[in-house]
């Protein structure tokens, strides 16, 4: 694996995960944030970290929409070491969605890189230590 790549087997691609994010994952907010993730983790001895970007249509047109998620992926791949570290050392699969919650085209229609890579560490941040205090 590349260490600042966004490889096909780390994307999710199955209904079956989607499907089980919706269901039992867990869900970071922060304070002032405007996107959302949804996690779940699996403990197993093969060791994944898969995202996914989820944007509805409602939130903008799609030249817009396209540029947010490359935003959002950039970002998760640049800042994507130490999670991918964590995972290996608790032997577990990690699963993420990411989404936006007030973030349309109407209020911020020119998106800033050093903007949405804020919220990705900060909530990627998040779940990391949300996963070292899970044993």
């Amino acid at each position: 694996m590349k260490t600042f790549s966004l490889s096909k087997n780390e994307r999710i691609k199955e209904k079956k995960i989607f499907d089980q994010l919706f269901k039992s994952g867990k869900t970071v907010l922060l304070k002032n944030n405007s996107l959302k993730i949804i996690y779940l983790t699996e403990k197993s001895d093969k060791t994944c970290v898969k995202i996914a970007v989820g944007i509805s249509k409602k939130v903008g047109n799609s030249v817009w929409r396209n540029r947010l998620k490359r935003l959002i992926r950039n970002s998760y791949r640049l800042n994507k070491l130490n999670l991918i570290e964590m995972a290996k050392q608790k032997r577990m699969r990690i699963y993420i969605l990411f989404s936006p919650i007030n973030l349309n085209q109407s209020s911020s229609p020119k998106l800033k890189y050093f903007e949405i890579e804020n919220q990705v560490v900060s909530l990627l941040e998040s779940v990391r230590k949300k996963l070292d205090s899970f044993s």
